[in-house]
């Protein structure tokens, strides 16, 4: 049976934290409140988006009043900083490897559907993948995520088994689903969160670039490097 990888995409295999960085301050702008570091954002970021926002002195209903407004803010100051950014070291070489061994590959993002599509597409990257599965809903952003319904769902409907998949990603979403499902979870560096917290919340492995994923698979998996 084949092997299935999934990706988040940004932080992960988009290098788009500069981008996402601003877009938060852009939105911590909105409710009055000062820019904070990458190294801030780092700490404090989490998901639901609610709580996050929470950590950072704005009230749930404050935040809920103006969801709509703010989540449009955030992606339309992201979008015009994301055209910065490029794909993260050794990714294409990661997924030609991954092609190579004959494991299917897909991108599970939070990303609106929309815009993850046309920034996989900018990359023109598409055919690495089986799958990619963007967020439809908004919303679920604010007070909950679809990640372990969706990739629950995919694997049922195409026959892929826990102990031949593993997902990768840079926060805490991934360790969690990968717990939840019972399949390999590897977190990577240099994303939403920072190396001390991937370490806590990790699952199997913290790694800081895509390139150390190939020697994993191969120990993990028995495969050929």
């Amino acid at each position: 049976m084949t092997y299935l990888a999934v990706f988040d995409w940004n932080g992960t295999l988009f290098d788009d934290m500069a981008a996402t960085h601003i877009g938060t301050n852009a939105s911590l702008a909105f409710f009055g409140k000062g820019p904070i570091t990458l190294e801030e954002e780092q700490e404090k970021f989490t998901f639901p988006l609610i709580h996050f926002y929470e950590k950072m002195g704005i009230s749930v209903d404050e935040y809920l009043e103006h969801a709509g407004e703010v989540g449009d803010l955030f992606l339309k100051t992201y979008e015009q900083e994301n055209v910065k950014c490029g794909l993260a070291k050794g990714a294409t070489e990661t997924l030609d490897w991954l092609s190579s061994h004959g494991i299917a590959c897909k991108i599970l993002s939070n990303h609106r559907e929309e815009f993850l599509q046309a920034d996989v597409a900018r990359f023109e990257i598409e055919h690495y993948f089986e799958s990619i599965s963007g967020n439809q809903n908004p919303s679920t952003l604010v007070t909950g995520l679809s990640k372990l319904k969706r990739l629950q769902s995919y694997m049922d409907e195409n026959g892929y088994t826990p102990e031949k998949t593993f997902i990768i990603g840079d926060s805490h979403e991934e360790p969690d689903l990968a717990r939840k499902l019972g399949i390999l979870g590897i977190s990577i560096s240099g994303g939403l969160l920072s190396p001390a917290r991937l370490e806590h919340y990790k699952k199997d492995y913290v790694i800081d670039s895509l390139t150390e994923l190939p020697t994993i698979l191969a120990r993990e998996w028995n495969l050929a490097l």
